[in-house]
């Protein structure tokens, strides 16, 4: 999917209200939010839900949105708020599946020996939680770093400083350096 297309629905949607378009954004990034719903609440039925009201309030409040936004991180932003009034505060978490991507090497977390399995996702949901979410948004959801700024509302710097602190503290880290090499051998 591209942005340009997506910016072209976003603003038939807007200007034109034009609900096959609201329709067409939702089917388009439901996955992606659902995943990112799936890191701060783990009931699968809450994430559904504050979706399709994010959905909901879109089309009711039509009127009043921006034709000019970045609609992906926009509906992030939305959804992130929505599971906060659902659920009061809520907690960034990787899941296993996502660390395999971390990795640099070619070895599947589900092959890989159940002891270095939990070390690895030990250590990554060790960071911090700001961390912790953007690293999923840069490598799971492929967001730019001005984009997984305005998700999280902070400055582009922090989040550059940021990923750039939790990837060197991972390199870093003795215990993952003694797996890497292992897993090498």
């Amino acid at each position: 999917m591209s942005n340009n297309r997506l910016h072209d629905y976003w603003q038939l949607f807007i200007c034109k209200a034009d609900k096959y378009s609201l329709q067409w954004i939702f089917q388009e990034l439901y996955a992606d939010l659902y995943r990112y719903g799936l890191r701060f609440v783990d009931n699968e039925e809450d994430i559904k839900d504050a979706i399709q009201d994010i959905f909901v309030n879109l089309w009711s409040y039509r009127k009043s949105l921006s034709d000019q936004v970045n609609v992906k991180p926009y509906l992030m932003v939305s959804l992130r708020h929505q599971l906060i009034k659902l659920k009061g505060n809520v907690r960034f978490d990787l899941l296993t599946s996502d660390h395999e991507k971390l990795l640099k090497e070619d070895v599947p977390l589900d092959s890989m020996d159940p002891l270095v399995k939990k070390t690895i996702i030990s250590k990554v949901n060790s960071l911090p939680e700001r961390q912790r979410e953007i690293l999923y948004l840069k490598y799971f959801q492929e967001l730019s770093y001005q984009e997984i700024a305005e998700i999280m509302n902070i400055q582009y710097q922090s989040v550059v400083n940021q990923a750039h602190r939790a990837i060197n503290k991972l390199r870093q880290d003795q215990q993952l350096c003694r797996l890497q090499w292992n897993l090498s051998y």
